[in-house]
């Protein structure tokens, strides 16, 4: 904090008051873009490039996310879906049932469509959500376009992984590169690195929200 400073409002100037801290700027004034480069740096002793290159990569590693291809995980077929359990009994009578992404947009589809216990057709492209239902309280909306089934479905499905690996999928695939890291020892390869991602980082995962909007 500096003693007895003022702000200009909507300013990066700072005057300072006090005169110890005039001496130590060696000006009256502070232009705060400058103040790291033209008052700080003087008084940074730099880490030999052993220990920063060191820390860098520590960090680096820490902080270290890549988020999930999103269209790999729906255009993969072996991916597997799920639904929250009261969705899948409306439309099947029964729960615990796992799908394909492309299968299950074909349920969600007619089910959206045909089921008049949930759903009233206004026109070929306007459907909204009947009173009353399980489905009411659950979404943030009344109407939905026939366009929008897909987007909602993303919302509510929950992905449960892959049943085959890149390797398995991509049988082609001769050489296996090294993937030297510091994760080396969970990742023997470079594939098995991507599979990592494609199928941890992703907010696809089952849990359950209060609630539904588009």
């Amino acid at each position: 904090m500096l003693k007895g400073a003022s702000q200009y409002f909507n300013s990066d100037v700072i005057v300072l008051m006090d005169e110890e801290q005039q001496k130590v700027f060696d000006s009256w004034y502070i232009f705060v873009p400058d103040i790291v480069k033209d008052h700080l740096m003087n008084h940074v002793d730099a880490a030999p490039d052993e220990i920063s290159k060191a820390l860098q990569n520590k960090h680096m590693t820490e902080n270290f996310y890549i988020e999930s291809p999103m269209d790999i995980i729906y255009k993969d077929p072996s991916s597997v879906f799920w639904l929250p359990p009261f969705i899948d009994f409306a439309i099947n009578k029964s729960t615990g049932n796992v799908y394909s992404w492309n299968r299950l947009l074909f349920i969600f589809t007619e089910f959206c469509l045909n089921n008049t216990d949930y759903f009233t057709r206004h026109s070929d492209s306007i459907i909204s959500i009947n009173e009353n239902t399980h489905l009411t309280s659950f979404v943030g909306f009344k109407y939905f376009h026939l366009s929008q089934i897909e987007l909602i479905l993303k919302k509510i499905a929950k992905f449960l992984g892959r049943k085959n690996s890149i390797i398995q999928n991509c049988h082609f695939i001769k050489h296996i590169p090294s993937f030297d890291v510091k994760s080396a020892k969970k990742h023997p390869n470079v594939f098995t690195f991507i599979d990592d991602i494609i199928n941890n980082n992703n907010n696809l995962m089952p849990s359950f929200s209060s609630g539904l909007y588009i």
